[in-house]
């Protein structure tokens, strides 16, 4: 009797035991097959389901709504969850795009709304006007410089249409970012930036002036002796303020009435 009992006790976890091992594996089945289930789902959605039935694109004043979708390459019947318009993409063919922005509501509308640039200032080379935006991407190319646009003079850089502006060296951007910062500092409207030598930087403000640093030392320090300066000079007159020998020891600089181009 005793044997008979530990048999059956034995059979019995033997049972048990199995029953367990047989639900881990239709669990373990259960898992790979939603796992997979989710997989062909997903598969599906970028493929097959969601087709794009309406699009609207709104923002630009540059561009037509079908020059925007061929450049990002969207059109109807296209995958509405797979659709992307990449600003940095789309400003290599559309240069004015800064920025865009998509919007899905399912099942198949698709909005794509997009940002143009502003014409920021214009670089001359080669008797030509390379409009660029804030962010000096290259936008545009004139004849002639628009009306109102800072006009930049920088030998030491490359430009093409579309792409950003290319320095052959750092300094220059630099330079050129810290004159701006500087005119703003001391409220100064400039028309002109010109570092092509930079030995002989200048700058026109406000339409009546044009100012001679010579190199960039101290030039801080001369921004803020040439707001002195002109606050002194008439508001009617125009000319040339010389301020290249400005130094430490020689904080005088020279003013010449006369008309500016």
């Amino acid at each position: 009797m005793k044997n008979e009992r530990i048999n059956d006790e034995f059979t019995r976890k033997r049972k048990l035991r199995q029953r367990k091992i047989h639900r881990r594996r239709i669990k373990i089945f259960l898992f790979f097959l939603t796992v997979m289930l989710i997989a062909v789902l997903a598969a599906l959605s970028v493929t097959v389901f969601f087709p794009i039935e309406q699009i609207t694109v709104s923002g630009s004043e540059k561009y037509t709504a079908e020059q925007i979708l061929e450049a990002a390459n969207i059109k109807k019947g296209d995958n509405l969850l797979r659709a992307k318009a990449d600003a940095a993409v789309l400003n290599k063919k559309l240069p004015y795009i800064e920025e865009t922005e998509i919007s899905r509501k399912l099942p198949g509308t698709l909005k794509l709304k997009v940002k143009d640039a502003a014409e920021y200032a214009c670089f001359k080379a080669d008797d030509k006007y390379y409009a660029v935006s804030e962010n000096w991407h290259i936008l545009n190319c004139y004849d002639e410089a628009p009306e109102g646009c800072l006009v930049i003079i920088a030998d030491s850089a490359e430009f093409k249409v579309g792409a950003d502006v290319h320095y052959k060296d750092n300094k220059s951007g630099k330079l050129i970012e810290n004159i701006k910062e500087l005119a703003d500092k001391y409220n100064m409207k400039l028309d002109r930036i010109d570092i092509a030598d930079e030995l002989d930087i200048k700058i026109k403000t406000d339409g009546r002036f044009v100012v001679e640093f010579g190199t960039s030392n101290s030039l801080e320090n001369k921004f803020a002796h040439l707001e002195g300066m002109i606050k002194n000079i008439d508001k009617s007159k125009t000319g040339t303020v010389n301020l290249s020998r400005w130094s430490a020891t020689n904080t005088e600089g020279s003013f010449v009435e006369g008309a500016v181009e």
